[in-house]
């Protein structure tokens, strides 16, 4: 069963919210609405798709899943010229949604990997690891707005032999019965509206909020970065600008924008 169009939409009634669609399949949500931004639609969509046959994450990664198996949503968001400088924090404030949609529909504790994996803490007997990822871009309409397009693929009842990598998983395989995709769209539309509203007008609330769900920050970690540099140390912080501040054993603080992140104990 599709998420249910007509629920969310009046859910998310009174929030930015305006136009909430949900189809059986498309290429990649995101790229249904950053052609939309261009041909001058208003922010504030919202796309759900079933399937993706070309969803990608970070690094242009492919991302998919079998059909009702996965909560894959994009939305459209206004970069006001004040908050455009931190538009990096985009992703990061959506992490922060996600994490507290799913802890608020499913009871599992969940946390955010720099920058914005999400990662999941299984119940007993069941699977942890990652659950989601985001991937945010940026689009200009005609008259040069700036807009975020903002997509977020949730593994819901995605099985194990489905599961893309070893450090995968989904709602149900880490011990959530039946996760409603209906349920999860309207917390995490309703959580994201909130966040966005403090990265425009209380950056410093945003960051604390980003702060209490990031579960990297006093981590052993190793960062891959660029040149196939490896850099090992641990993660102290992450600063005003969203990037992440790893010590290594001399001392030194390095202050990273990219890189992949690896826990060397458990979150």
């Amino acid at each position: 069963m599709l998420p249910d169009q007509t629920v969310i939409a009046e859910a998310v009634r009174g929030t930015r919210w305006h136009e909430v669609s949900v189809v059986p399949s498309t290429g990649s949500t995101n790229a249904d609405l950053a052609d939309g931004v261009r041909a001058g639609e208003e922010p504030g969509r919202v796309l759900i798709a079933d399937v993706q046959t070309a969803g990608r994450g970070r690094h242009l990664r492919p991302w998919s899943a079998p059909a009702g198996t996965q909560l894959s949503l994009s939305v459209t968001v206004a970069v006001p010229a004040a908050a455009a400088p931190r538009a990096g924090w985009l992703s990061l404030v959506t992490g922060v949604a996600a994490v507290a949609a799913v802890r608020e529909v499913t009871g599992l504790t969940a946390g955010l990997k720099w920058p914005n994996d999400v990662l999941l803490e299984p119940a007993p007997g069941g699977r942890g690891g990652k659950t989601a990822g985001i991937l945010s871009e940026l689009a200009t309409g005609p008259d040069g707005a700036l807009v975020a397009v903002i997509g977020t693929g949730l593994n819901t009842t995605l099985a194990a032999a489905d599961v893309p990598v070893e450090t995968a998983t989904s709602l149900q395989l880490a011990g959530a019965e039946n996760p409603d995709r209906t349920a999860l769209a309207i917390a995490y539309l309703r959580h994201l509206d909130a966040g966005l509203a403090a990265w425009t007008d209380d950056p410093a609330a945003a960051r604390a909020d980003y702060l209490a769900v990031c579960v990297t920050v006093g981590q052993e970690v190793t960062v891959s970065l660029p040149a196939d540099e490896v850099l090992r140390g641990t993660a102290v912080d992450v600063d005003v600008e969203g990037r992440i501040v790893v010590q290594d054993a001399a001392g030194t603080r390095h202050v990273l924008s990219a890189g992949d992140v690896t826990h060397l104990r458990p979150a």
